[in-house]
């Protein structure tokens, strides 16, 4: 069924359908902004077109993974509910979709940025569906921005400007009109949580710490992420003419006149996949700075990681790629190349909780890359805003569970699309149903309020919300000490740059 809903702005076609009792719109394909190719976004706030909306199933150039090839790797990230390899590719898919249960009503925002490394990804994928959502009397916003190089490249353009951050100021552009038009959809526009999961959730984090982006909402919800890594503008310029002598560019209009597909022929320098630059425009100074100094908004803050981050990556025939130690002799030696002293000290401190040596070292990858930046963002944020902590120990039930609580295993719960994936047992699903209620209604209303319901903020109580089982409980963050003692350490650091070299050379993104 359809729906016409026509607005000031323009006229709007929404998909209807029944979800848990309640009739769902879904206004899908909404274009927010155009751009030529490595051009800041300009809003889209007019339609003359009828319908103005496009449709599901619209992207912008990425590199596709093999369908079949997560019948051997089981990698939950190549999951069919989660990539969007069906979807009709467009290089000006500036589109968000908007999920109500109607437009009589002024109801809580969720504004979701996908991960995905920042080289693949949609707001279409059908894990981020928001019609569950929706039906709790939430209007959910999803949102598409240029991926890759398209996206991200530091680019000196033939008048002399450095063109970069361009992914991120399409977030921004994105949550300009959802504050203004959200309205129109049943949306209340002062009542918008922006969220975002791995590249999506550092995505929030820059739009939490950047001039301007912060006026478009009012919470934060970050999920697996912590601040930015982020570079100077003489940092940015040196990664532009060292891609251009690898890549034998000569200049932007050579590289300008590609097809958004022929840029996928190119790689993306690991140092940008998670790092803003400091252009002056998005953001004035570096991300450390804004947070040790406190110069970030006070706004209500949730953040959190999943008990088995790493679990998506843990498979054989990567160890070697990953940099794994299968016996005692390499292990002590990567203690000494990569962990230094910090780093064996926290090694030796969780080995008990480890299954065997490639466990731990997975848990090593974990840790300082997921869990210490929770903790280090929590105290921080805590200091000044009311912070909110949690660590999602739920487990999917497909492949009988065997990854654990995965990087981004919240995301079906928390949508509620745990109820689509069809290979999960009968005992199973009811138990992530459960698990999917305390979730949805624990996040719920924090995007209402402010706060977690019946838990205390971070800076009171020091602890956080833990999912287990098929409950929850406020305790203190697992392992703090040891945690505390790497995140001011260059652990971080080393450990991120060993891994993002072994998931180039492999199929992780």
């Amino acid at each position: 069924m359809s729906k016409t809903l026509t607005t000031p702005i323009g006229e709007f076609t929404a998909q209807t359908e029944q979800i848990l009792g309640k009739e769902i719109e879904a206004y899908l394909g909404i274009p927010y902004a155009r751009a030529e190719a490595f051009d800041l976004p300009e809003p889209v706030d007019s339609y003359s077109e009828k319908p103005a909306n496009k449709g599901y199933g619209i992207r912008f150039p990425q590199q596709d993974v093999p369908p079949l090839l997560n019948r051997f790797l089981k990698m939950p990230m190549m999951r069919p509910e989660i990539l969007t390899n069906t979807d009709k590719t467009f290089e000006d898919a500036f589109v968000l979709n908007i999920w109500t249960d109607g437009t009589e009503v002024k109801k809580p925002v969720l504004v979701f940025i996908h991960g995905g490394g920042f080289t693949y990804g949609s707001g279409t994928t059908p894990l981020y569906n928001g019609r569950y959502l929706a039906a709790k009397g939430i209007v959910v916003v999803t949102v598409n921005y240029r991926l890759g190089i398209a996206g991200f490249l530091p680019v000196v353009k033939a008048d002399g400007t450095l063109s970069a951050n361009r992914g991120f100021y399409d977030q921004q552009c994105a949550l300009w009109w959802v504050r203004n038009h959200i309205a129109l959809f049943g949306g209340d526009e002062n009542n918008i949580t922006l969220m975002g999961q791995s590249a999506g959730g550092l995505s929030a984090f820059t739009q939490m710490l950047s001039i301007e982006s912060p006026r478009y909402f009012d919470k934060l919800i970050v999920c697996s992420a912590g601040e930015p890594k982020c570079l100077t503008k003489g940092r940015a310029l040196a990664i532009w003419e060292d891609f251009k002598q690898k890549n034998h560019i000569s200049s932007a209009k050579q590289l300008m006149a590609l097809s958004g597909k022929k840029l996928l022929k190119y790689r993306m320098p690991l140092e940008i996949t998670s790092s803003p630059v400091m252009d002056g425009k998005l953001l004035p100074e570096d991300a450390c700075v804004v947070m040790t100094e406190g110069h970030f908004p006070i706004k209500p803050v949730m953040i959190g990681s999943t008990g088995d981050e790493m679990k998506m990556v843990d498979n054989k025939s990567w160890y070697k790629k990953l940099g794994i130690a299968m016996n005692e002799a390499d292990y002590r030696k990567k203690c000494e190349t990569v962990y230094g002293e910090a780093g064996t000290r926290l090694a030796e401190a969780i080995r008990p909780t480890a299954k065997d040596l490639p466990d731990l070292q997975f848990k090593m990858i974990e840790i300082p890359m997921f869990h210490a930046s929770v903790l280090k963002a929590l105290e921080r944020f805590a200091k000044k805003t009311e912070a909110y902590g949690y660590r999602m120990n739920y487990v999917p039930g497909f492949w009988k569970g065997i990854r654990g609580a995965y990087h981004c295993a919240e995301l079906p719960l928390f949508f509620g699309t745990i109820r689509d994936i069809p290979d999960i047992p009968k005992e199973a699903r009811e138990v992530n149903l459960r698990q999917s209620e305390v979730l949805q209604n624990d996040w719920i209303g924090f995007m209402k309020t402010g706060a977690l319901p019946g838990g205390e903020a971070f800076a009171v109580s020091e602890k956080i919300r833990i999912y287990e089982g098929t409950g929850s409980r406020d305790l203190p963050f697992p392992q703090k000490e040891e945690v505390r003692a790497v995140y001011d350490s260059d652990l971080f650091d080393r450990l991120q740059k060993d891994f993002m070299r072994g998931r180039d050379q492999s199929f992780i993104a």
